[in-house]
């Protein structure tokens, strides 16, 4: 099962966003500042950071798409921005960055199309 990581200081928008995704058939954890997220990264490896570009402390989500970047072991995990801020449309160390409030439609339709379906195929090759 694919595991997502909700990166989020503000509790209804966490809980939203995990439900959703747990609806899909997602796992989801979750942190509420950089330190934590960055944490959960090194140590569950999600497929996916949906991450609040606006935490409460001063540049909070900018340190940790620049944290995320210097890390060799975390890097690569793809991350999602979403932000109440007019952001570009494509950061550095991001996928996508999708505005607050976000069309939970369109969220699922991004996640999928980064990670793909919840469930990983099991192989059916011949052994």
């Amino acid at each position: 099962m694919r595991l997502l990581l909700i990166v989020e200081d503000d509790q209804d928008t966490r809980s939203t966003l995990a439900d959703l995704l747990a609806e899909f058939g997602y796992s989801v954890c979750d942190a509420t500042n950089r330190a934590t997220a960055l944490a959960k990264l090194r140590s569950l490896h999600p497929d996916l950071v949906l991450l609040d570009y606006g935490l409460p402390a001063p540049k909070d989500g900018e340190e940790f798409l620049l944290a995320k970047a210097s890390d060799v072991e975390i890097r690569a995990i793809p991350v999602i921005v979403l932000s109440a801020y007019n952001l570009p449309v494509k950061m550095d160390g991001t996928v996508a960055v999708l505005r607050k409030p976000c069309d939970l439609d369109r969220l699922i339709e991004v996640v999928q199309q980064v990670i793909g379906p919840p469930h990983t195929p099991k192989s059916t090759a011949a052994a």
